[in-house]
């Protein structure tokens, strides 16, 4: 096996040790031994490659920041043109669907890292790369954006981003999460249909 093979099989035993251990006992109980035992590795080999479990912790977490704003930066350009041209429809963007299929992948570990025992600094990071890149896609779409002047931009911003992100976290928590295109349509629904339209009563029975 070659090194840099050796070196991504190790990384990828202690994430998944790191996150059997969250879900087992929680990040803030986690001591160094329990990761190299959970990974069958020595403490030696678990210090080549991180200072300690919040080291662990730290660069776990910038990749995933990395990947999912290297993600919609890549993407959201081509989207943009798009938006200027097509009509609005039930079929979700390719911007969307990536997005959503990099989380499918990396579930198990995002949902470790937001659930209790996770971190619970997490969501407000996931939320602050959100805001950054929904923020770039209004400012780019400036002039071409009419907001209810019922309520302030800053509320709408907040209301949108808030909605999007309870259901991807609800989704990914999920012991049985929908696949990707499924959950797509079930945001895209939800973004479309005001909230007291989502249930209905009989008053006839």
């Amino acid at each position: 096996m070659k090194q840099d093979e050796r070196i991504l099989k190790t990384k990828k035993a202690i994430i998944d040790s790191l996150i059997i251990l969250i879900n087992q006992k929680g990040f803030n109980n986690i001591k160094v031994t329990d990761l190299t035992r959970q990974a069958k590795i020595s403490r030696g080999t678990f210090y080549i490659h991180y200072l300690d479990k919040f080291d662990l912790l730290d660069k776990v977490e910038s990749k995933l920041m990395l990947d999912i704003e290297d993600l919609l930066n890549k993407f959201m350009p081509e989207e943009l043109n798009h938006s200027y041209q097509k009509e609005i429809t039930d079929a979700p963007s390719a911007v969307v669907i990536k997005a959503l299929n990099y989380f499918y992948t990396n579930r198990k570990l995002l949902a470790a890292l937001l659930s209790e025992k996770g971190d619970p600094f997490f969501v407000g990071k996931t939320k602050k790369l959100f805001n950054k890149v929904v923020n770039k896609y209004f400012n780019d779409m400036s002039g071409k954006v009419r907001y209810n002047p019922e309520v302030p931009k800053d509320y709408i911003k907040e209301l949108m981003m808030d909605r999007l992100m309870d259901i991807v976290i609800f989704w990914l928590k999920k012991d049985n999460p929908e696949k990707p295109m499924d959950i797509a349509k079930i945001i895209i629904a939800s973004q479309r249909i005001a909230p007291h339209q989502l249930i209905s009563f009989d008053t006839e029975s």
